[in-house]
């Protein structure tokens, strides 16, 4: 077996359960004991009583076990500091009013990075700790708030959004404390309702180190990367012009695919227009941006592997440069796994060389955004020129290569998505394949 294949090759085994993050989990109970055994009363600092504390400690402390066994530990370390900071911010602002809690601040911003169900187990710990530390009345608003942020932060792709996140925020923490009656009045009304704008504007404040944090590209940060101004885009478009045309066409194509089977289309889209900006660094060895000129044909086919194949790690280390997560480089990275270069490994059989030393080596795609700006990539290059009626062979010849070469396997795609991206593909293709109708009248 060649060591292609050994790489290709999945785990085998039983998936040992990860072990409990005692570290993480230790300094997150001293975080809730410092935020728990002091109270405000009457504008003072005072100490919370025993029996307040130990339900605080236990109401945060059971559930954030579940948050840390759930995460992996980049993330858990992320989810942890959002439970530790929402818990000490709520502290400190209920020197003001117990209802002025940032319960909605940590659900938001886990928000935009997380599913809503990850976001809504984090939200336990928290409203687990507010119910005894803030009183019953406080921890409804704030669990209310918390919730709604959450809903709209998963929703939100401009800074617009998350404004209007923080409005919708506060009406749903002022009903939560109007329904106490009395216990808020007119103050607890108020501070329920800024709460709100309040963890609004944190989120947009903090944004960018919980991106650096967790290594990852909010939704709002994803679509400043799809603005054509942006430099790397503007570097492609005038360097590699090709490659820039070809990347927006697999943005589409991908666009199109994840949107079809339930994938994230904004994260396949952004992967789709920069997969291939390692290639500005020696734009005229790809075909795509040759004018006549062809540089490969002075050069040997093994050597000629190598120039092509050290596009993928170009782009990763140019990615970095320039700012960008892991999230986006991940499809740098793998948008061409361990496949064969077909032209050059043809030459290359002439001279005695195996198929397997013209593969790429670079990671697998494993989730079904990569798979899909793989097969993207591959099926927008292969269809240019290609008949109209051609194009749904050329599609299924392609994705069927990918999966019998093994570049799909650890990728989350089954048989029933593949038909549907087959589709979706298709759709796109036709689209960008269309023609006038012969008797169109020419201009002037």
């Amino acid at each position: 077996m060649s060591a292609a294949r050994r790489k290709r090759k999945p785990p085998q085994g039983a998936r040992k359960r990860p072990p409990l993050p005692w570290p993480e989990l230790l300094v997150l109970l001293l975080v809730a004991a410092s935020a728990s055994v002091w109270r405000w009363q009457e504008g003072v600092p005072g100490w919370a009583p025993p029996r307040e504390l130990f339900g605080a400690l236990l109401g945060f402390f059971v559930p954030a076990l579940a948050v840390g066994r759930r995460l992996d530990q980049t993330d858990r370390r992320f989810g942890l500091g959002l439970v530790a900071a929402g818990a000490l911010l709520s502290r400190l602002a209920a020197v003001g009013s117990p209802f002025l809690s940032f319960l909605s601040f940590a659900g938001g911003m886990a928000a935009l990075f997380w599913p809503e169900r990850t976001c809504f187990l984090l939200l336990l710990p928290l409203a687990g700790w507010a119910g005894p530390a803030l009183g019953g009345g406080p921890a409804l608003a704030a669990l209310l708030s918390g919730t709604v942020m959450t809903v709209f932060c998963r929703r939100a792709r401009r800074g617009r959004d998350l404004m209007l996140a923080g409005l919708g925020t506060g009406l749903a923490g002022a009903l939560g404390a109007a329904t106490v009656g009395g216990e808020a009045g007119a103050i607890g009304l108020g501070a329920a309702f800024l709460a709100g704008p309040a963890s609004a504007l944190l989120i947009w404040a903090l944004l960018p180190l919980a991106e650096r944090a967790v290594d990852r590209t909010s939704p709002l940060s994803l679509v400043e990367l799809l603005n054509p101004s942006h430099p790397l885009l503007e570097r492609l478009r005038h360097e590699a012009p090709g490659t820039y045309y070809h990347s927006r066409d697999v943005a589409a194509l991908a666009e199109a695919a994840a949107r079809a089977v339930g994938a994230d289309p904004l994260l396949a889209a952004v992967g789709g227009l920069y997969h291939d900006i390692g290639k500005l660094l020696r734009p005229h060895f790809f075909a795509e941006n040759q004018n006549g000129t062809n540089p490969h044909e002075g050069l040997a086919p093994s050597m000629s592997k190598v120039v092509l194949a050290s596009h993928v790690k170009d782009g990763v280390e140019l990615g970095r440069q320039y700012g960008l997560r892991g999230d986006v480089l991940k499809f740098v990275a793998t948008h061409h796994g361990t496949s064969v270069m077909r032209y050059f490994s043809s030459q290359g059989a002439a001279q005695g060389l195996s198929e397997d030393e013209f593969r790429y080596d670079a990671p697998l795609p494993n989730t079904a955004e990569t798979a899909i700006v793989m097969l993207a990539d591959s099926v927008e290059a292969y269809s240019r020129g290609a008949e109209r009626q051609d194009l749904g062979e050329l599609v299924d010849m392609v994705i069927e290569d990918r999966r019998r070469d093994g570049q799909l396997d650890r990728c989350p795609l089954t048989f029933a998505a593949l038909a549907r991206i087959r589709r979706a593909f298709l759709e796109v293709l036709q689209g960008m394949a269309h023609r006038r109708a012969k008797d169109y009248p020419p201009p002037g």
